[in-house]
């Protein structure tokens, strides 16, 4: 039997995420797996996801316990958005530095078989369009701000152009930096769903 560690984040997120890690568990317990929920953790040691702040001390504390998860789990199971926490991240580097398999919720797909195209588009798919809409919409409110501050019209396909050239400088100084490749094949995904969008 599999150990799998859930991890994903929680702070800022209505009821501290609970639901999704709670869901998860339940889905990974129906596959056979011996499940490691942080969150379930969290409420015996009496946090209220309705009420409860995390303090210092309590996420200091909730810190040990959680790397000491990891550290017991055979895998790391990542729900949606973990990149986005500051401890999720922590507990991911802990794996990958113990060489423990990493699997993407609810797809359970390993982490290290994602191609850059693969991380761009879960980048510019849900999450992205959930925190700030379509492309054309996000990139339209941009074009607006960029043509007042330079004085011309500026377009949501130029902008995603702008971008991918922001990429590419980075690159110049760290070819082999993987999140910035990944994110040229994103704003090129969303340079598509742009001219898609514009040409309905």
């Amino acid at each position: 039997m599999t150990t799998v560690y859930v991890c994903g984040p929680m702070r800022g997120l209505p009821q501290l995420n609970h639901p999704a890690f709670f869901e998860a568990e339940e889905t990974l317990l129906k596959a056979g797996h011996k499940v490691i929920n942080p969150a379930r953790m969290d409420q015996v040691l009496g946090l209220d996801p309705h009420n409860s702040q995390m303090d210092d001390k309590f996420i200091e504390e909730a810190a040990r316990r959680d790397i000491d998860a990891v550290f017991e789990c055979d895998e790391l199971v990542l729900l949606p958005k973990w990149e986005k926490s500051k401890g999720a991240r922590a507990e991911v580097a802990v794996a990958q530095w113990l060489e423990k398999p990493l699997r993407l919720y609810p797809s359970m797909v390993k982490l290290e078989k994602e191609d850059v195209c693969d991380i761009a588009k879960r980048l510019t798919s849900y999450d992205r369009q959930t925190d700030y809409g379509s492309p054309i919409e996000d990139f339209t409110k941009q074009a607006k701000m960029w043509g007042a501050i330079l004085g011309v019209n500026v377009t949501p396909q130029q902008i995603a152009m702008c971008m991918i050239a922001v990429k590419l400088s980075r690159l110049t100084n760290s070819p082999r930096h993987r999140d910035s490749v990944a994110d040229i094949c994103g704003y090129a995904r969303c340079l598509d769903l742009c001219n898609q969008a514009t040409s309905l």
